[in-house]
């Protein structure tokens, strides 16, 4: 896969030490990585935490960066891995339902996933989902990724690609039946 010629251009001046080059990769993704990672992370501090440690190791890591990567898929895969390596070394936070409300009967399919509610329901949901089938949801749902990037991402094959998108779509309708 060919990455994007501004990101070749400047992946290969900051390579050779451009601090312009970085500093403007960090200012072109730094919000997608963020908004990609908030899924993954549950809170929006974490998120903020996991993306400036995302670009320092970016920084460290940039020689290992391929020629033929996309960046944004490689700056997310570090990303994602910092945010699991976090998670692993904190205790699990619970999520407090008490302040959830179940949408009246009479309330429109919309306007019930457009509530606050589902949309809290719907992350505790992906958060449920193992971290292959999360990686796959948040790439193609959120990131709104093909499939082919979503492979080179993750360094697996279409087929792969396509089967745990299946399985977390059906656990996601299986964990949000109440809803839809």
């Amino acid at each position: 896969m060919n990455p994007d010629p501004p990101d070749v251009t400047l992946v290969q001046s900051a390579k050779q030490g451009d601090s312009d080059a970085l500093v403007q990769l960090i200012t072109l993704y730094q919000n997608r990585l963020y908004r990609a990672l908030l899924p993954v992370t549950g809170s929006s501090e974490e998120a903020l935490d996991v993306t400036q440690e995302t670009f320092i190791q970016v920084f460290r890591k940039l020689d290992s960066l391929k020629s033929d990567c996309h960046f944004f898929t490689w700056i997310y895969r570090i990303g994602f891995n910092i945010a699991r390596t976090r998670q692993r070394r904190q205790r699990p936070d619970s999520i407090d339902t008490s302040q959830m409300m179940i949408p009246a009967q009479d309330q429109s399919a919309e306007l019930r996933l457009e509530s606050s509610e589902f949309q809290l329901a719907l992350k505790a949901a992906i958060a449920k989902l193992p971290d292959d089938q999360q990686q796959v949801i948040i790439l193609r749902e959120l990131e709104e990724l093909d499939y082919q990037m979503i492979a080179d991402a993750l360094e697996i094959n279409i087929g792969t690609v396509r089967s745990r998108l299946h399985r977390a779509r059906t656990q996601l309708r299986e964990l949000l039946k109440d809803w839809l």
